[in-house]
């Protein structure tokens, strides 16, 4: 098969986590009404979109939408309070939360096949502690992965993530150039980021967003889900 010609040293996985590797069940909206509430004394009256971005951009329209003055200057401190809350939200997940069907099985199979981390939206503490909730987190790089906190465009997360996998890794950052780099996601903001970059975009269809929006953004191979394990491995290292 395609996929068994896969190389732990010439690809570079990078996978979505909300909508593609897990459902969390709205823990985000409970968690930015918690740290509102904390910096500003009062709820949110609405919340921004949230798929597809980063928690940085999140951010910034929530406090804009909220009438906050200045709102960029308390980005910061509002990731200080989603890290702060990063127990609540493992617990949270462990309860509400569930794997989606087929993802730990194709975690399990790329091990040892390809450099596997993530891309999220999520910032780092608050993405680790979602996914050791419902058991993915072993197998994933989480050190070369890039995180919501990182940038407030997500094109520019695949980025981060390059330069990370080869700091640790000891290579080039051409090595993870163009297709070397495969983003998977659920939303039309990951195939843009993963286009935007010269990355192989794989779409899955599991989050909020048809099969038919995925293919309109232009990604080149779309899944219904995760849950036959070869076909997954097989578009991811093919």
């Amino acid at each position: 098969m395609g996929w068994e010609r896969g190389s732990v040293s010439d690809l570079l996985v990078l996978w979505d986590v909300d909508g593609t590797l897990l459902n969390a069940d709205g823990v985000g909206h409970d968690l930015y009404d918690v740290v509102f509430l904390q910096l500003f004394g009062r709820s949110l009256d609405a919340f921004a979109p949230m798929a597809g971005r980063t928690d940085r951009a999140i951010i910034l329209d929530t406090l804009s939408r909220a009438g906050v003055p200045e709102p960029r200057r308390y980005v910061d401190p509002f990731i200080a309070g989603l890290t702060a809350q990063a127990p609540m939200v493992r617990e949270a997940v462990a309860v509400r939360g569930h794997a989606l069907p087929g993802a730990a099985a194709v975690l399990s199979g790329l091990r040892g096949r390809a450099y596997q981390s993530v891309l999220t939206g999520n910032i780092r503490p608050v993405a680790e502690v979602k996914l050791a909730a419902l058991g993915l987190r072993d197998g994933l790089d989480l050190c070369i992965g890039a995180y919501g906190d990182d940038h407030e465009v997500r094109a520019e997360l695949v980025q981060v993530a390059r330069r990370r996998a080869a700091a640790v890794h000891g290579r080039s950052p051409a090595q993870f150039a163009g297709t070397s780099t495969v983003v998977i996601g659920d939303t039309p903001l990951d195939i843009e980021a993963a286009l935007a970059t010269g990355a192989r975009a794989i779409g899955v269809a599991t989050g909020s967003h048809p099969a038919a929006d995925l293919i309109a953004a232009g990604a080149h191979t779309v899944l219904p889900d995760l849950t036959n394990t070869s076909a997954v491995l097989q578009a991811l290292l093919t």
